[in-house]
């Protein structure tokens, strides 16, 4: 009877691996075939419109390097109030196996520390450490990751960029998220996703910048929710043009579409880049957030003169809706007047925000890798008592080479409402990737 149970073990053992060499044959020849596997490529580089928040917060560190350290610097200080300040050492280190008929795992830990040294806990700032000013260690990105043709699906712990969930990497640590994600780009110059976004970590969740907590508590509500669904489409079709609209379905709270164009002109030495942009939202199901009625409309100019190395921006965003500019981003959000402190969202009702602001590229003096920039913002609600700010913003970005970059950023903001105190914030990181 032993004999029998053991043969026909080896057998089941020997049919099981049998089957999955098929299996992997299989799939690697449906993974080579140019019959079921015709990549489908842009035509055209996408146009992407930028505000000053955006320039401030893009994160791919993966693009060059698998380690980075940080160090960072935050003070602010408000008109009645004392002085806040931190610096903290951190990085992060990323692991990525190979491809297995398209499967891939990726891992990713991010640490910060809290040097300690000389700062007073009362008055350190608490944007840079965890909920109790501590240092931390995160598991932040985990994940499966699947190729197939022209789709892709990502599941667990990482890293989006969407208009109302990005990385907004201006402190220590960016934004996280746990979320399911499909993409498709079968159709040419048409890319299709959609993803189920769980939970949240990073310097913007709200609780603790240490943990992955659930999105409705970041949100504000005082329950869970089922996350928030999203589905987008973006066309690049034609030349000079982009075209996205995406829709968000944030569970017992709102419904929001979200739809941006693009559109960039050469002529001569200058490029002119024209944004279009239009956000609403209303509230769904329980309504945990209460009532939504978002209505926000954009426009945005960046012209480049290439030859002289100077940039200038320009943008306006107005909000005709009865509870003004969506304030559901989980991140920097997606509005063209946000500044390195000011959006438009804070505004809690209607208004009007716009901005202008200049860069300037030293290489033309042969300096490479040297940028600076300024900026000026005011953000105003149609009932001026309730909300009224202004905001100067001054960035200087240098690469030291190919490995060390530096970011230094100053922030005035002014308030010319009662019970609203006037501040100031300077920044400082630098990144060594290797």
């Amino acid at each position: 009877m032993n004999k029998i149970s053991l043969s026909t073990t080896i057998l089941m053992i020997m049919s099981i691996s049998i089957y999955g060499e098929s299996l992997s044959e299989s799939l690697e020849n449906i993974e080579k075939s140019a019959e079921f596997c015709k990549v489908q490529k842009n035509e055209h580089q996408p146009i992407k419109v930028r505000s000053v928040r955006g320039v401030l917060s893009e994160y791919d560190p993966m693009e060059n390097s698998k380690v980075q350290l940080r160090a960072g610097y935050i003070t602010f200080s408000e008109d009645s109030a004392s002085r806040t300040n931190a610096y903290a050492l951190g990085g992060h280190f990323h692991l990525n196996t190979k491809r297995w008929n398209g499967f891939m795992v990726g891992a990713e830990v991010f640490t910060v520390l809290n040097l300690g040294v000389n700062q007073d806990p009362i008055h350190v700032h608490g944007d840079l450490f965890n909920e109790n000013g501590k240092s931390f260690i995160l598991l932040s990105q985990v994940y499966l990751d699947w190729k197939w043709c022209n789709t892709e699906i990502k599941l667990g712990r990482q890293i989006l960029d969407t208009p109302h969930a990005d990385s907004d990497d201006i402190r220590m640590m960016p934004n996280y998220f746990e979320a399911y994600t499909i993409t498709n780009t079968d159709i040419d110059n048409l890319t299709l996703s959609a993803g189920l976004i769980d939970k949240m970590a990073g310097w913007e969740n709200a609780v603790n910048s240490a943990e992955f907590v659930d999105v409705g508590e970041t949100l504000g509500t005082d329950k869970n929710i089922d996350g928030i669904y999203y589905a987008s489409a973006a066309y690049e079709g034609i030349k000079d043009l982009s075209l996205s609209l995406w829709y968000y379905h944030y569970s017992d709270i709102a419904d929001v579409v979200y739809a941006e164009a693009g559109y960039s002109y050469a002529l001569a030495k200058t490029t002119f880049t024209f944004g279009l942009q239009y956000d609403s939202s209303h509230e769904t199901g329980a309504a945990l957030l209460g009532k939504q009625d978002a209505q926000t409309y954009g426009i945005s100019l960046e012209t480049n003169f290439t030859d002289i190395g100077i940039t200038i921006l320009a943008a306006y965003n107005q909000d005709n809706g009865d509870t003004g500019a969506m304030d559901l981003s989980l991140g920097g959000g997606s509005f063209f007047t946000s500044m390195e402190d000011q959006t438009l969202d804070a505004l809690g009702t209607a208004g009007t925000a716009w901005m202008i602001g200049a860069g300037y590229d030293f290489g033309k003096l042969g300096i490479d890798d040297l940028t600076f920039g300024v900026a000026y913002g005011n953000f105003e609600a149609d009932d001026t008592s309730v909300y009224e700010s202004s905001e100067i913003d001054a960035v200087l970005e240098y690469s030291f080479n190919d490995k060390i970059t530096a970011t230094a950023a100053f922030a005035s903001v002014d308030f010319n409402v009662e019970d609203m105190e006037d501040y100031d914030q300077f920044r400082m990181l630098a990144n060594y990737n290797f």
